[in-house]
């Protein structure tokens, strides 16, 4: 199948997922195009052909090519991976130009005005999520990878006097949203968008810490509050590579991809989390085999490959008829010189200036 695929024309984190998402549709056998929104045009389109329009992240992208493309047959799907964080940004116009919507939160599909949105969690990369045998530069007691929001920095500066004893690294930004304690300033390591570095410090910690973000603070894109109750990313990345993590259970959806206490293990509270880390600590050959559970789960069940099969499974269910359909009776016109443009609901082209 013939798939255009829109990245979601950021660096860091997003770069990461979409060498995912690329690379597994390769392995599948579709003949696939990858591009940025930025440079994402009715030309392209055009030449391309594409069966399937496939948006991830979907801020940064055109709504008028993506409608373009819908027109000329294309089956349009948004892939949404950061609700609901950025719901406000995704709800009314950005849905409705897309056939098919998946979402990695649970609580945001009943947001979405739009008959056909799913659920889709998040999921690992085997090529990249892996088993790693690692130096000891990267080596630790207790090892957490991510933002420092204010919720985790509440949980971690509780622990301090506990934390401050072990072999403890901090990977990321951490003096954004507040500070740190003193004590913990340390054990910081800003290493921001070095996935390769990130994938080591996962295998070499002994216990990987896995806080959820909190749903609306800080503040960016969740006026309504909705809340959150499907798992981050790093769950799966972690079990990926076969880590032990010990996880906040603010996260419900979490239990019905992996197995407390034999695939994971959750805690309540700083207390809670800080006589969890004191037992696995010496507990090495559990935190292992629990670890290997999480692995094999990871692999059967919550790969980019399972997520994209059943998204083309979504495909294949809707009608012929459906595709093509011109949204909202707006007249589309065709032609292959111009650039197709969008101005205060009138469909015309233009001219490239």
């Amino acid at each position: 199948m013939r798939v255009l695929f829109v990245d979601s024309g950021a660096m860091g984190f997003h770069y990461r997922y979409a060498y995912d998402i690329f690379t597994t549709l390769k392995r599948l056998q579709h003949k696939v195009r990858q591009i940025s929104p930025r440079r994402l045009s009715s030309r392209i389109i055009k030449e391309f052909r594409p069966e399937v329009l496939l948006v991830v992240h979907g801020n940064r992208t055109p709504l008028e090519q993506v409608r373009y493309a819908r027109s000329l047959g294309a089956k349009t799907v948004l892939w949404i991976v950061e609700d609901p964080y950025e719901i406000d940004l995704h709800r009314g116009r950005m849905v409705e130009a897309y056939d098919l919507v998946f979402t990695n939160e649970r609580q945001a599909v009943s947001e979405y005005k739009h008959p056909h949105v799913f659920y889709l969690p998040w999921c690992c990369n085997p090529e990249v999520h892996r088993r790693l045998s690692v130096p000891a530069e990267y080596r630790s007691d207790v090892c957490f990878v991510g933002m420092g929001f204010p919720n985790r920095l509440k949980v971690l500066n509780q622990m301090a006097p506990y934390l401050k004893n072990l072999n403890v690294k901090l990977i990321g930004v951490w003096d954004r949203w507040g500070k740190l304690h003193p004590s913990l300033r340390q054990f910081v390591l800003p290493v921001v968008n070095d996935f390769h570095a990130v994938q080591k410090y996962f295998n070499g910690a002994q216990i990987n810490l896995n806080i959820h973000r909190d749903p609306v603070n800080p503040p960016s894109g969740n006026n309504r509050g909705v809340g959150a109750t499907s798992p981050n990313d790093r769950v799966f990345a972690l079990a990926g590579c076969g880590a032990f993590q010990l996880v906040d259970s603010a996260r419900p959806d979490l239990l019905e991809c992996f197995k407390a206490d034999q695939e994971l293990v959750c805690f309540s509270d700083s207390a809670d989390l800080a006589q969890k880390i004191e037992y696995y600590l010496t507990r090495p050959k559990l935190c292992r085999q629990i670890g290997d559970a999480a692995h094999k789960r990871a692999y059967r069940e919550h790969t980019y490959e399972h997520r994209l099969k059943r998204i083309f499974q979504e495909i294949a269910k809707l009608p012929k008829s459906y595709w093509g359909r011109v949204i909202a009776a707006k007249p589309v016109a065709f032609s292959i010189n111009y650039d197709y443009v969008q101005r205060d609901d009138i469909w015309s082209f233009e001219r490239p200036r």
